[in-house]
């Protein structure tokens, strides 16, 4: 989380591509839907997990805020956007699979 705030507000890179700013937001919340789906495969609970949670939830819209702040910023509506579809895809993803029970949950810690 300290990192992707740090992402967001330090000056910003040269673009290559243009778009490639999505992209990034894209991939960096990408990979936040997935250690949360790891988190939550392995059984993190409680302190960590609810404040992970929250920050998928709320922090694209408050780190896109937050870059109003910065100089070298500047707030973009459809970065919110990328960044809410990052982090819901691979859970969006994951649940489908496991509603078409490739990955069956382990019935015997239910009994």
């Amino acid at each position: 989380m300290v990192a992707t705030v740090y992402f967001y507000l330090k000056p910003g890179a040269p673009r290559f591509v243009v778009g490639s700013d999505k992209f990034l937001h894209f991939v960096g919340f990408f990979f936040g839907g997935l250690l949360f789906l790891l988190c939550s495969k392995i059984g993190v609970k409680g302190f960590i997990k609810i404040p992970f949670i929250l920050f998928l939830v709320i922090g694209p819209i408050v780190l896109e805020f937050l870059q109003i702040l910065s100089p070298y910023r500047h707030f973009d509506a459809i970065d919110i956007v990328f960044n809410y579809f990052g982090w819901m895809i691979p859970v969006l993803i994951f649940l489908f699979i496991r509603r078409l029970q490739i990955f069956p949950e382990d019935r015997s810690s239910k009994s």
